[in-house]
C-alpha cells in the first residue's frame, strides 16, 4: 500500500546508510516522496538532496514538522 501523507515533507539521515545509488552520510537530507509497506515492512521512498531518490525504513531518519525552519 503506498501512503501519499507525508509526501513534500523533509526529512534527515540519522545514522550513516549505504545504498546502491550513493552513501547517505549522517544529516543527510531529503523530501518524501511517499511511504510503502513491502512484505510487511514499512519503507520511505525519499528523493534524497545529493540527487538520488532511495527507499529508507522510517526508524533511520527524522522528519521535520512542516513549520521547521532547519530546512
Amino acid at each position: 500500500m503506498i501512503d501519499h501523507a507525508r509526501k513534500g515533507m523533509r526529512c534527515r539521515v540519522i545514522r550513516f546508510i549505504r545504498t546502491v545509488e550513493g552513501d547517505l552520510r549522517r544529516d543527510a537530507q531529503g523530501t518524501i516522496r511517499y511511504d510503502i509497506e513491502n512484505l510487511d515492512r514499512r519503507l520511505v521512498l525519499v528523493e534524497w538532496d545529493q540527487g538520488f531518490t532511495v527507499p529508507v525504513f522510517p526508524h533511520e531518519i527524522e522528519v521535520f514538522p512542516l513549520d521547521d525552519l532547519r530546512v
